[in-house]
C-alpha cells in the first residue's frame, strides 16, 4: 500500500473517536498529508502555494478585504521550505505550530466565505476544496473532495471552533508522525530541544496514549 493511503486511512483512524462527523475527519486527513511538504520532490507544491498566498495576499489588499488568509499560505510556504526532511515539520513544536497556523486558515476562511454570502456548509465546502486540492496526493483528491463535499453538505457539523477544527488537525499530524517513527529514518519529535531520532518504540509509546484517551474519551463523553 502507497505511504499517502496509509497516512490518510490511519489519520482516520485516530481521529474517529474524538470527531466523529465528516469535516473533522477531513481536516485530520489534509494534517495528515501536509507534514511532507518538506521532501525535495514537493518543492513545486511549496513554490505555489507561496505564489498562490502572494497573489492571494495583493488582491485582497487592493479591494481593501482582510488578507490575512494569503499571509497565512506564505508563511506555510516558508515554514516547509525551511524545514528539512523530517525535521520541524515532524516536530511536538512542528505540528503544534503548523495546527495553530491551519486552525486560524479554517476559522478565517469560514468568516470571510460566510460574510460574502456562502450558507455555512457551503463555506465548509469550500474550505475543503481549497485545502484538499493543496495537500491531497492526486491521486485521492477526487474520491477526497466528492465525499468531503457531499458529507458537509448532507451531514451535520458543530460551529467550527479550536477543539473540533484544531483537534482534528494535531490527530492528523501525530498519525503522520507515528507511522513515520516506524521508518529506519526516525522522527525528531522533540527537536530542537532533543535531536535523537526516536523510532518504533516512541510510536508503539504513542498508540497506547492514543488508545487511553480514546477509551476515555468514549466512555465519558459518549456512552
Amino acid at each position: 500500500m502507497s505511504s499517502y493511503k496509509k497516512h490518510a486511512i490511519f489519520a482516520l483512524i485516530l481521529t474517529l473517536p474524538f470527531f466523529p462527523n465528516v469535516f473533522s475527519l477531513a481536516l485530520a486527513l489534509i494534517a495528515a498529508s501536509f507534514p511532507d511538504f518538506d521532501h525535495k520532490v514537493k518543492k513545486k507544491n511549496i513554490t505555489l502555494l507561496f505564489i498562490i498566498g502572494t497573489i492571494l495576499t495583493l488582491i485582497l489588499y487592493i479591494f481593501k478585504l482582510p488578507y490575512l488568509l494569503g499571509i497565512i499560505l506564505i508563511t506555510l510556504a516558508l515554514i516547509f521550505y525551511l524545514s528539512e526532511h523530517r525535521g520541524f515539520t515532524h516536530s511536538l513544536l512542528g505540528i503544534g505550530l503548523l495546527s495553530i497556523i491551519l486552525t486560524v486558515l479554517v476559522i478565517s476562511s469560514y468568516f470571510f466565505f460566510f460574510g460574502l454570502g456562502i450558507n455555512e456548509q457551503g463555506t465548509l465546502a469550500v474550505i475543503l476544496i481549497l485545502l484538499g486540492s493543496l495537500s491531497i496526493n492526486k491521486n485521492i483528491m477526487l474520491p477526497f473532495i466528492f465525499i468531503g463535499v457531499l458529507g458537509v453538505l448532507l451531514t451535520p457539523f458543530p460551529h467550527p471552533n479550536l477543539y473540533n477544527v484544531m483537534g482534528a488537525f494535531f490527530l492528523g499530524f501525530i498519525s503522520h508522525v507515528i507511522l513515520d517513527s516506524y521508518t529506519p529514518h526516525g522522527v525528531e519529535f522533540f527537536r530542537p530541544f532533543y535531536s535523537k531520532r526516536l523510532k518504533k518504540g516512541f510510536g508503539i509509546s504513542l498508540i497506547i496514549l492514543w488508545v487511553l484517551g480514546a477509551s476515555y474519551y468514549v466512555f465519558n463523553f459518549i456512552l
